[in-house]
């Protein structure tokens, strides 16, 4: 059937109609989305938290805080790595580390003040400048896990480890800017008590509290020095405990659990021998290097 033709007028609305729809059509499609929209659109221009760090370099660990709260509120579970615990704990680890004298004893406080010397400890903060959501402070020294991310929650938890870091961030205990008790002098009430703790490790000598178990059957050499071209002190049998004070790098080891060049300073109670022994043939509960100091 044929449709007869539009008038004139007909035409001119259809015109009208198809235009109308052309202009709502390209309307569309030109609005921006809501990732582009409004102040969207100049938050997303800003530059990205990696794409500044590109633009100047990092600031040094000693220029970032430590600890960002007040003294820790909470506890992770335990994962102590030595014998003694509390301020005792603070003392033998800080002096492991490699703190000394005054230093030493401003550690010691520093810590009790930051988490009463429990290295379960955690405290939660809420947003602050270059941590927008929030970040916790760890361990003994409670080092923060935003500013400090290169000190896993491992080592933040383990009593050694976490003193190692303080040592570290504190510049060798000459700046404890980075500690928030530091700053509002409530490390200074703990001074007396971390010097009769620093007394109590014996007049300055290594402290002893991190053992371990000799692997070696049936029994291990105990050598004068970190390598097996080195004097023979004494032995010691298979699955003893002896304490560790230290740990060096020397001969690689190929054979024992784990090889490796690290060999750790020991004493053997059962005979008083002290001297170095590998320490592939040693069961110790995390990491040596992470529970004792350097040699």
């Amino acid at each position: 059937m044929r449709l007869p033709l539009p008038t004139p007028a007909a035409r001119r609305a259809l015109r009208l109609a198809l235009g109308l729809t052309l202009v709502a059509v390209v309307g569309v499609s030109a609005m921006p989305t809501p990732a582009t929209a409004g102040p969207a659109a100049h938050a997303a221009k800003a530059p990205r938290p990696a794409d500044q760090a590109k633009a100047a370099p990092r600031p040094a660990d000693q220029a970032k805080p430590a600890s960002v709260g007040g003294p820790a509120t909470g506890a992770k579970a335990n994962r102590v790595g030595v014998n003694a615990v509390g301020i005792d704990l603070c003392a033998q680890v800080a002096y492991a580390a490699g703190f000394r004298n005054n230093p030493l004893v401003t550690a010691v406080a520093v810590a009790m003040a930051e988490s009463s010397c429990n290295p379960s400890a955690v405290g939660s903060n809420g947003p602050t400048a270059g941590c927008p959501n929030g970040s916790l402070d760890r361990g003994l020294w409670q080092i923060n896990n935003c500013y400090h991310p290169t000190v896993n929650d491992t080592c933040a938890y383990t009593a050694q480890c976490n003193a190692n870091a303080a040592y570290n961030i504190s510049s060798g205990g000459s700046n404890w800017q980075p500690w928030s008790t530091y700053n509002n002098g409530a490390y200074a009430g703990y001074l007396s008590a971390a010097q009769a703790a620093v007394a109590r490790l014996g007049g300055g000598n290594p402290p002893v509290g991190v053992t371990g178990t000799i692997l070696a059957n049936p029994s291990l050499n105990i050598r004068t020095g970190p390598g097996t071209t080195y004097g023979i002190a004494g032995s010691v049998n298979y699955g003893a405990t002896v304490n560790i004070a230290c740990y060096t790098f020397g001969e690689y080891v190929s054979g024992g659990y784990w090889p490796s060049s690290t060999w750790d300073r020991i004493t053997n109670p059962a005979t008083g021998v002290t001297g170095y022994v590998a320490d592939t043939w040693v069961n110790t509960t995390y990491d040596v290097k992470t529970m004792v100091g350097r040699c």
